[in-house]
């Protein structure tokens, strides 16, 4: 892989790793993802530092990527090629590099910027070129498949804010200091 790697070569790169999905989440990577949410949760009131709260944010970051699937927010199957990547530069990776998104736009809901609940892991097609500045909800008009993975991953997550889990993982963010 080079610096001037193509689209048509990213894509051909991630459907042939069978970790393209996961291998940010494997224990010797997980912290990038771990630091990059703790600016977006301080905002909101937790005291919390990418070391001294790693357990509990890297436990919260695996359910909501469990909520989703294992997979980008917006990632459906059935194509040859992955519809989900990274940005031009990040081609040369054969594995998706996550960022953060908001599911209620930050544009249109300033308030909820920084809640936790607001946030899942994209792909950076998803989050800057599928969502782009919209609600989640509003992307339901393109329908199909689009449209099924959507209400799939609002059940999941909205199954897993309403379990005991979640809710003890909530308190002990809330408690450390």
């Amino acid at each position: 892989m080079t610096e001037k790697t193509k689209l048509i070569d990213h894509r051909r790169f991630l459907a042939a790793n069978p970790d393209a999905y996961t291998f940010e989440f494997q224990e010797v990577h997980i912290a990038r993802l771990v630091k990059t949410l703790v600016p977006r949760i301080k905002n909101a009131g937790y005291r919390v530092t990418p070391t001294k709260s790693f357990g509990v944010l890297s436990r919260a970051i695996r359910l909501l990527f469990r909520a989703q699937d294992n997979r980008p927010l917006f990632h459906v199957e059935g194509t040859e090629l992955p519809l989900c990547w990274n940005s031009p530069r990040d081609w040369d990776k054969d594995y998706i590099k996550y960022e953060w998104g908001h599911l209620r736009s930050q544009n249109q809901s300033p308030e909820r910027k920084h809640d936790l609940e607001n946030l899942g892991l994209y792909s950076a097609r998803c989050n800057q070129h599928i969502q782009t500045s919209m609600h989640i909800e509003e992307l339901m008009v393109y329908g199909g498949i689009l449209a099924q993975r959507i209400s799939n991953v609002l059940t999941a997550r909205r199954m897993l804010f309403e379990s005991q889990e979640w809710n003890d993982l909530v308190k002990e963010l809330k408690e450390t200091a």
